[in-house]
């Protein structure tokens, strides 16, 4: 469902004219513009020719946690408009892009949770998209030049544009001509970097010196722009400087360029390598492109971002102006932007009841926490897993998430609950052989056929009716009725009714983990 702000923008679509919803505060405009995607009501957009976007989601998101797990990273985390930064990075680029032009690239560690969260994103129906996995992490350098070749291989035309999967950015008209700008610019020969108008002296963000406009790319202002030079992260007087003297944007890791120009550009700036060994992979089946000759091929690659081994070394580069909203969610510090601030400077999400704090921010996913009498901390309370931490720390978090792999910690992998296209589940207990979970599927919505190799699982319908696949043989069952699932044993489960359909899940075998599962059928192409 969307956002309950979305939903009451519809409801007064229906009453009243789009020219009555007055554009006011950013949250208000930003929930304006998805109502009209959500009731239609959004004039069509004109699709830039030849345009594709590949969004980069291969990322853990340590420095996230406990919101963010192996397995549901921080692309899946939705508190943020009630809508997962990666179907809001889909969802802002597809109505530009080709028809079927927009591609995930991720790790085959990922692919299946990626299949499954983006197809239950009502915010996306409609959307194809298609899932591309790189043969081993190597970072963005290597990740984007084979994104290129695999675009450039099937459109000689083709423009790329590649974005983060993890931010936060405003939708809308401003966006639609940043991205036309960007494309004008990326059809001259450019790599054409988007740089955000900066608000504050920020340090945790890499900034760009802008250099003379290019013309014919946009109106004065908003004109893409020579790259003076790229300058890493300032101190704070050196961030301050910059504001006061102006001629400086944050870097938003977001790039638009014809496929073609990239390779171009990687051999022009010493990467010959790279562009022979992409190609080669980029010419395979996506399908073979995690096999081991392929894995080899790009394993030996140099890692590096593509910004240093391409952007910094180009003379080919320009970028865009931006004045948009945007965060880059880098820590849990962006919490801050999910609720307005208490009059003592704390920000509480959740169930959450406080005496006495100061510049805190309190986070509950479910279960009532207290505080008393707190000073710039950071405290995040979920299911199973709790931080507690300075709000100076928030960049270590990663640390923890290195020593809970230390000890083999589960909540490191997986969350309690994950959505699923046809539903949700939910760890309810977990020891030693044996966990129970609560599964709910949707109406007319069913899981995939599969099997276990290494647990056995019985089900019990709590609410609904089940219709329940065993080796062929087909049951239905209600409220209070039950069924023994044995290991290696196909099996599949769908909701028969109208209303939701709740069962208890009781699997028991010596590996329990979420990977211990062949598909032979799926509706989600998993």
């Amino acid at each position: 469902m969307p956002h309950p702000r979305t939903e009451r923008y519809a409801k007064r679509l229906q009453r009243h004219p789009v020219a009555s919803l007055k554009r006011a505060s950013p949250n208000r405009e930003r929930h304006r513009f998805a109502a009209l995607r959500y009731t239609g009501r959004m004039p069509e957009t004109q699709r830039i020719p030849h345009l594709n976007a590949v969004v980069l989601a291969g990322g853990s998101g340590t420095r996230f946690w406990p919101l963010s797990r192996e397995l549901a990273p921080k692309q899946f985390v939705s508190i943020f408009g009630g809508v997962s930064l990666i179907a809001q990075a889909v969802g802002r680029i597809a109505p530009l892009a080709e028809a079927g032009g927009v591609a995930v690239l991720t790790n085959d560690r990922l692919v299946s949770e990626l299949k499954g969260h983006l197809a239950s994103q009502p915010t996306l129906d409609g959307v194809t998209v298609e899932y591309l996995c790189e043969p081993s992490p190597r970072n963005t350098a290597p990740a984007i030049a084979l994104a290129a070749a695999y675009v450039a291989a099937r459109d000689s035309e083709a423009v790329l544009v590649v974005l983060p999967s993890d931010h936060l950015l405003e939708d809308g008209p401003a966006w639609e001509r940043v991205i036309r700008t960007a494309a004008a610019a990326a059809n001259d020969g450019w790599l054409v970097t988007i740089g955000l108008e900066p608000t504050r002296p920020e340090t945790g963000y890499g900034y760009i010196r802008v250099g003379e406009p290019l013309d014919g790319t946009g109106e004065a202002g908003s004109a893409a722009r020579r790259v003076a030079r790229f300058v890493e992260k300032p101190d704070r007087g050196t961030a301050e400087r910059y504001l006061a003297e102006g001629g400086y944007l944050w870097n938003s890791g977001m790039l638009v360029a014809r496929a073609d120009a990239v390779l171009r550009e990687l051999e022009a700036t010493g990467n010959g390598d790279l562009a022979a060994a992409v190609r080669e992979i980029a010419a395979l089946p996506p399908a073979e492109w995690t096999g081991e000759r392929a894995r080899a091929r790009f394993a030996a690659l140099r890692a590096e971002p593509f910004d240093t081994a391409v952007l910094e070394r180009s003379e080919r580069v320009a970028v865009v102006p931006a004045r948009l909203r945007w965060s880059d969610v880098g820590s849990l510090l962006a919490l801050e932007l999910v609720a307005p601030p208490d009059e003592r400077g704390n920000v509480l999400v959740g169930n959450v009841v406080d005496v006495d704090s100061t510049s805190s921010i309190v986070y509950s996913f479910d279960r009532l926490v207290a505080t008393l009498g707190l000073h710039d901390l950071l405290v995040i309370d979920t299911a199973d897993a709790t931080l507690v931490a300075p709000k100076d720390r928030a960049q270590d978090v990663r640390l923890v998430v290195d020593a809970l792999k230390a000890r083999g910690a589960r909540e490191v992998v997986e969350p309690r609950t994950a959505n699923r296209p046809w539903g949700s589940w939910t760890v309810l207990v977990k020891g030693t052989g044996f966990q129970v979970k609560t599964i709910e599927v949707l109406p007319g919505r069913r899981l995939s056929l599969q099997s276990h190799e290494h647990r056995s699982e019985h089900w019990v319908v709590v609410e609904g009716e089940a219709l329940v696949e065993r080796d062929g043989e087909r049951l239905t069952l209600r409220a209070g009725e039950s069924t023994f699932i044995p290991a290696k044993m196909r099996h599949r489960l769908a909701n028969a009714g109208d209303g939701p359909l709740v069962i208890v899940e009781v699997a028991v075998g010596g590996y329990l983990g979420e990977d211990d599962i062949v598909r032979y059928e799926d509706d989600w192409a998993r």
